[in-house]
């Protein structure tokens, strides 16, 4: 029979008997309601640590951290304020920009144009005003550092690209220059002449100065008198084996026209000197070669001694230096003649040509007589000598007006080559100490 002890055991399987503790779950057929918890049940449980109270401000004082913050603060909202203001200005300003074009929008290639550019200013004007919102943001403030900094670093290369071109390319001022020649140019034979003395040794190496002279008057002739410097059309400055050599393109007005050309100059002794120039004609001015030998042609006929009046002046010139008169030739020349060589020279030299080709007698063909402006003549001819026949000499005059004689600018005489045998003595047989051929007998009969 079962003890009283195994009556009180609890049955198998019971949750007792293995000391667990039975839990009962909510389910669809548990009819019991949930109890509810109240609110010093489900408190947090206290422990033993200590409260510290922490105080909420900030110190004081010039050097404090809060007056730091507050005074930046200040500032980027004051710079925050000025940036939207401006950027609201720039706003309205592209509205009333895309209004304009709205209002000529019919009218063609401006009314787009203009559209467009308002609202090109208007999206300036928006991102310029929400600048500041972006700041406000770590991330943003670095953005807008960066910006500022990207934008300092290209405008000091850009400066410095400019300033080192700027100096490497100081290009010079030639308008003055220029327009100082052109004038000159037209003032006559002796300011033409000043302006040869004072150009570049390279351009009177290659002009001669009759051909530089006789060249601008007839351009004077051709084009009328200078009024003014139009336009500089370019001017460049290059570095070469020869030297530093500018050049000035122009337009220049004159009475009859317009005329465009350029002028050269050549740094030598630490000034511009002129080294060349040249015009183009107007088309409605163009003169032909046949034309201008024409129109500065002496007389029509130059051997005519009676009525070519520079033939007869420079046959009255030779006559005098072959009659020992050189002295009176100097006396009645031009001053630029007399710069050239002094009276006493002149004579010397005059006197050793007489000895050389012997006594004058005629011009026998004359090569180029020609007078520019009734003021410039020039008078190349090939004269007959007691020794020498053919001799060319050429004579150059001026005056101031065309009621004035003709004075004697220039005066050249190519004298010949002298011959292998003129200097050689005869010698004969005799003297060489060669015997003289013998008469062959004559036969006899």
């Amino acid at each position: 029979m079962p003890s009283d002890s195994d009556s009180k055991k609890p049955p198998a399987g019971d949750p007792a008997e293995s000391g667990s503790i039975d839990v009962g779950f909510s389910g669809p057929n548990l009819s019991a309601a949930p109890e509810l918890i109240g609110p010093d049940d489900s408190a947090p449980m206290t422990t033993g640590g200590v409260k510290v109270a922490v105080s909420t401000r900030e110190p004081t004082g010039p050097h404090s951290p809060g007056r730091s913050r507050r005074i930046t603060g200040l500032v980027q909202g004051a710079a925050s304020g000025a940036v939207e203001k401006l950027g609201s200005g720039i706003e309205t300003i592209g509205e009333g920009v895309s209004k304009l074009g709205d209002a000529t929008r019919k009218v063609p290639l401006v009314g787009a144009g203009v559209a467009r550019l308002g609202e090109g200013i208007t999206k300036a004007g928006e991102s310029i005003h929400g600048l500041p919102r972006v700041a406000q943001t770590r991330r943003g403030r670095l953005l807008v550092r960066s910006v500022i900094v990207g934008f300092a670093l290209v405008a000091l290369w850009i400066v410095a690209i400019v300033g080192l071109q700027i100096h490497g390319n100081d290009t010079p001022d030639f308008r003055p220059a220029a327009e100082e020649i052109l004038v000159k140019l037209s003032k006559g034979t002796t300011a033409i002449d000043e302006i040869y003395e004072h150009a570049s040794p390279r351009f009177q190496e290659m002009v001669r100065k009759e051909r530089f002279v006789d060249d601008m008057t007839d351009l004077d002739v051709t084009v009328g008198k200078f009024l003014e410097l139009t336009a500089i059309n370019d001017t460049l400055v290059t570095n070469g084996p020869t030297g530093r050599v500018g050049r000035v393109s122009l337009t220049a007005s004159y009475q009859k026209g317009l005329c465009t050309g350029s002028i050269s100059f050549h740094w030598d002794q630490g000034q511009w000197k002129l080294l060349g120039i040249g015009l183009e004609l107007p088309p409605q001015l163009k003169v032909t070669r046949e034309q201008r030998e024409q129109r500065v042609a002496a007389c029509a006929d130059p051997m005519d001694l009676r009525k070519c009046e520079i033939h007869r002046v420079s046959d009255t010139i030779l006559h005098q230096l072959h009659e020992e008169h050189a002295g009176e030739v100097w006396d009645a020349a031009a001053d630029v003649f007399k710069k050239q060589e002094t009276r006493t020279k002149f004579i010397e030299l005059q006197h050793e040509r007489r000895a050389t080709l012997g006594a004058y007698k005629r011009i026998l063909n004359v090569t180029e007589a020609k007078v520019i402006s009734g003021t410039s003549a020039t008078f190349d001819v090939l004269a007959e000598f007691e020794k020498s026949s053919g001799v060319r000499v050429v004579f150059t005059f001026e005056r101031v007006a065309k009621a004035d004689p003709w004075q004697l600018r220039s005066f050249k005489v190519a004298l010949p080559m002298p011959r292998a045998d003129d200097d050689k003595p005869i010698v004969t047989p005799a003297d060489a100490g060669v015997p003289a051929p013998r008469t062959p007998a004559p036969p006899h009969h």
